[in-house]
């Protein structure tokens, strides 16, 4: 059959299909003539989100003005760019009467397909439609967009769930009363399962306890279909173990040379590659890195990054563990949470550590460390102090995340729990 058919075929089949029950997510997209282009690591729940937005629009038009296409389904699979035109061929065939109307197509998984954006730029231009595009690769989509949709898109990131979202996934809602009802102890109850089981959507519905064996496949997944096919890497013991040790040591410093000192007394490998398997890592949105805070440029690159992942359940199946790091994990946690609401993020060190250093937009700074202990250690609190001192009128808020304890001194202290769910309570 040839693809024009196939198309026809899928277009179809999702007009007659009805869509799936959904948990909405707290996203937003603006109300924009770009397209929308959606980033994030696979599973996160993209195509879903997806499905919220085509709820929405079926509210002003009919589902028969709306096109989806999944570009990981094996019946139009190889496909070339080219042959991509086929889509609308066939959609005006089966309703020509939509020439002239607004057509809201979403295309999911499009960075499958080589050099997509020389499609999209080209319908964005000549056909009245409101594109929609999700990937699984934020970097590749980024150098696409770059150079080929300039001016013509607005990029946003899907994570998994946020602690709000996962409490909504558990018929838990978030109101201004909430901290103070019977309802904070279901609260804090599903948070130790957040915190070890992270916000996959699959995994937050899992009622049958298969959650580590969901969360390997992912990982599977994502090392095989994300990286090793896309980019033909060699050497994928190398790869998984690179991935294992960075998976291990979330919220610790990484320095590329140490690992690589440690790596070639074992076996011959080049420094090139290891950068390239890391820069794979990133780009699948498994890993990413935090720079040191610095005003100047060359001592923040010249000093080892710390590494966190996009989920703790993730995580938890891959490293080589033997205790619940609950720190590590509580410390990764926050740093998904700001990456979720947009920051700019840095960590500093001198006699000690800031966990995580926020330049805001008045660039003003805001120093967080991360105490998931039931007794805060003084050197948490000292090191907050320490960078107060240091940066003076520049330190808007020193915040220091807990277990249990909340008060208001020079510090700010408020339980973990509770500053994941601040941008909720109205």
């Amino acid at each position: 059959m040839e693809k024009k058919e196939l198309f026809k075929y899928l277009i179809r089949e999702f007009h007659e299909s009805a869509l799936p029950e959904l948990n909405t997510r707290d996203l937003t997209v603006p109300d924009t003539r770009k397209i929308i282009t959606l980033v994030g690591s696979r599973r996160s729940g993209k195509t879903f989100y997806f499905y919220q937005l085509i709820k929405e629009f079926l509210k002003k038009a009919p589902k028969e003005r709306v096109i989806y296409i999944n570009f990981e389904d094996d019946r139009i699979l190889p496909l070339d760019f080219k042959e991509l035109d086929g889509i609308f061929e066939a959609y005006y065939e089966l309703y020509p009467e939509n020439k002239d109307k607004e057509i809201y197509v979403f295309f999911d998984e499009l960075q499958n397909i080589k050099s997509w954006e020389l499609y999209v730029r080209r319908i964005y231009d000549k056909e009245k439609v409101r594109l929609f595009v999700t990937g699984s690769s934020s970097k590749l989509l980024s150098r696409e967009i770059a150079t080929s949709l300039r001016g013509r898109t607005l990029t946003l990131y899907v994570f998994p769930l946020s602690f709000s979202e996962f409490l909504k996934f558990n018929d838990i809602k978030i109101d201004k009363n909430t901290f103070y009802s019977k309802e904070r102890f279901k609260i804090k109850k599903l948070f130790e399962k957040y915190l070890i089981l992270g916000g996959f959507p699959e995994v937050a519905l899992e009622k049958n306890n298969l959650e580590h064996q969901i969360l390997s496949s992912y990982y599977e997944i994502m090392i095989y279909k994300d990286i090793v096919e896309r980019f033909s890497v060699r050497n994928t013991n190398l790869l998984k173990s690179l991935g294992k040790f960075l998976m291990t040591n979330i919220s610790s410093q990484f320095s590329v040379n140490a690992y690589y000192n440690y790596l070639k007394e074992n076996i011959a490998v080049s420094k090139e590659t290891v950068f390239e398997y890391l820069s794979y890592l990133e780009e699948a949105n498994l890993v990413f890195f935090v720079s040191l805070f610095d005003y100047s440029f060359k001592r923040q690159q010249a000093n080892p990054k710390k590494v966190y992942c996009i989920d703790n359940g993730l995580r938890n199946v891959v490293a080589f563990i033997f205790s619940k790091d609950e720190g590590k994990l509580a410390e990764n946690l926050v740093f998904i949470e700001l990456k979720r609401r947009g920051k700019e993020i840095y960590y500093w060190k001198n006699k000690g550590e800031v966990d995580f250093v926020i330049k805001n937009k008045n660039q003003k700074l805001t120093a967080i460390n991360v105490s998931y202990t039931d007794r805060i250690g003084e050197r948490e609190i000292k090191t907050l102090l320490e960078f107060k001192e240091k940066f003076k009128s520049k330190v808007e808020e020193l915040i220091l995340l807990t277990k249990d304890t909340e008060k208001l001194e020079n510090i700010r202290y408020i339980p973990l729990w509770k500053w994941l769910l601040e941008d909720q309570k109205k």
